[in-house]
């Protein structure tokens, strides 16, 4: 969190494709869940089971992805929004779960 921190009171600001971060954002918190649901009635789980692997599938972008770009110089601005964007709205995709499969 403090690297990431760090790297947002940069004088220069990060530059993200606007697309390529709708991609990311899409696939973490849409795709991934849906794809998690579709295995978890696949393995027959139970509700809670079910209920567990789309949360998890849903959880924002994690900080290593930026602290790798960082480390790798690699992608650090579209890391550093992943991340930012990804918590955001993971706040609707969850609650959204939990109401669906809840």
């Amino acid at each position: 969190m403090v690297a990431l921190g760090a790297s947002m009171h940069r004088t220069a600001p990060s530059r993200a494709e606007p697309a390529e971060l709708a991609v990311i954002t899409a696939l973490k918190l849409v795709a991934q869940p849906v794809i998690a649901y579709a295995a978890g009635l696949a393995l027959h789980l139970s509700a809670p089971q079910l209920l567990a692997v789309v949360v998890c599938a849903g959880l924002p972008t994690a900080q290593n992805t930026f602290i790798f770009g960082q480390e790798y110089g690699v992608g650090e601005a579209v890391a550093n929004r992943a991340v930012v964007v990804t918590t955001t709205l993971s706040l609707a995709t969850l609650a959204a779960a939990a109401a669906l499969l809840g």
